[in-house]
C-alpha cells in the first residue's frame, strides 16, 4: 500500500492545529470571530460535499479491508490529526476525513488507523502534561461527534442487518478511555448486529442490562490495573445474571494487549487486539455455539 504521512487533505480544514505551547497571535475576540466564520464555511462544505461523498461511495466507507486499493495512513498524518481534535471543531475533522477518503483511504483505515490511535495520542497529551484533562476531555468529545456522523451516513454491510445478535459494551469500573468503545461499537453495528453501551462502568448497571435482554457477547474495555480486582467478580455475575447462559465475554484494551495471562484470570472468554478483529471473534464464538 502506498503511505499517505502528509496530505492535502487537511488543507480542507482552513486553519492549522494547535500547537501544545501557550497560544499568541490573535486577539480573544478576532479569534472568536474567525471561528465563527470557519465554521460557518465548513459547515457548508459538511453539508454539501463531504456528507454526500459518504453516501455515494459505498465502495470507500464498507468496512471490508481493501488492502491493495487503499492508502495507508502514516504516523504524521495520525500525529496531525490528533493535534487538530484539540481546537478544530468536528466539521474540520469530519472534512479532513473527507478528503482522506477522495484519496483512497479505506473506511477502515479511517477508524483503526486515524480516530482511534487519535484518541490514545490525546490520553498521551494528558499524561505527559502537554494538554489538560478539559481539552482533552472536549476533543474527545469531538472524536465521539465524528463517530455519529459517519454512523449516520456510512452503510451497513449488505444482508447482515438481520442476523438478529446482540452485543452489549462497557468499560471496567473506574476506567476513563471510553473512546474504544465508542469504535467498537460502531463496527459491530455496520456488520449487522443490535448494540448497546453502558458508558459508566457500573456493574449493578451492566447486570441490570444482561437480565433485562438477551445479548449474545458482553464486551469490556481497560486500559489499567488499578480496579482489576473488581473485574473478575463483575464477569462472574454478569454471567449469572444474563438471559443467555452462553454469554461470549470480550475484552480488549491496553492492560490485556500487554498482559494477556490476565483474560483467563478474570473468566473472560477471550481478547481482541482491535475492534475488527472483535467482530471476527465474535461472529466465529456464535457460530460455533450454534452448531453445538
Amino acid at each position: 500500500m502506498a503511505s499517505l504521512p502528509q496530505s492535502p487533505a487537511f488543507d480542507l480544514c482552513g486553519e492549522e492545529p494547535r500547537r501544545l505551547e501557550p497560544p499568541g497571535g490573535l486577539s480573544s475576540r478576532e479569534r472568536r470571530q474567525a471561528d465563527r466564520e470557519q465554521a460557518d464555511t465548513l459547515a457548508r462544505l459538511v453539508e454539501g460535499e463531504i456528507i454526500p461523498r459518504l453516501m455515494l461511495a459505498p465502495s470507500q466507507t464498507n468496512l471490508e479491508s481493501r488492502p491493495n486499493q487503499s492508502l495507508k495512513l502514516g504516523p504524521e498524518t495520525t500525529e496531525r490529526f490528533a493535534l487538530y481534535t484539540l481546537s478544530a471543531g468536528h466539521e474540520s475533522l469530519l472534512a479532513i476525513i473527507g478528503g482522506l477518503l477522495q484519496q483512497g483511504v479505506a473506511m477502515e483505515a479511517i477508524y483503526l488507523d486515524l480516530l482511534a490511535p487519535a484518541a490514545r495520542r490525546l490520553g498521551d497529551f494528558w499524561q505527559d502534561d502537554q494538554a489538560s484533562f478539559a481539552d482533552v476531555t472536549i476533543a474527545l468529545g469531538r472524536l465521539q461527534q465524528v463517530v455519529r456522523e459517519l454512523s449516520q451516513h456510512g452503510p451497513v454491510e449488505e444482508g447482515a442487518a438481520s442476523n438478529g445478535r446482540a452485543a452489549l459494551f462497557a468499560p471496567a469500573p473506574g476506567e476513563q478511555h471510553t473512546f474504544g468503545i465508542v469504535i467498537i461499537e460502531e463496527f459491530f453495528r455496520r456488520s449487522g448486529w443490535r448494540t448497546w453501551t453502558e458508558l459508566s462502568g457500573a456493574p449493578e448497571e451492566i447486570i441490570g442490562a444482561v437480565q433485562a435482554h438477551r445479548f449474545d457477547m458482553f464486551g469490556m474495555t481497560c486500559s489499567s490495573d488499578e480496579r482489576l480486582d473488581q473485574i473478575a467478580p463483575m464477569i462472574m455475575s454478569i454471567r449469572r445474571a444474563s438471559r443467555n447462559r452462553d454469554i461470549n465475554v470480550m475484552v480488549g484494551g491496553l492492560l490485556f494487549l500487554e498482559r494477556p495471562e490476565l483474560v483467563a484470570k478474570i473468566g473472560a472468554d477471550g481478547m481482541a487486539s482491535d475492534a475488527k478483529e472483535a467482530v471476527l471473534k465474535a461472529e466465529a464464538a456464535v457460530r460455533q455455539l450454534a452448531r453445538h
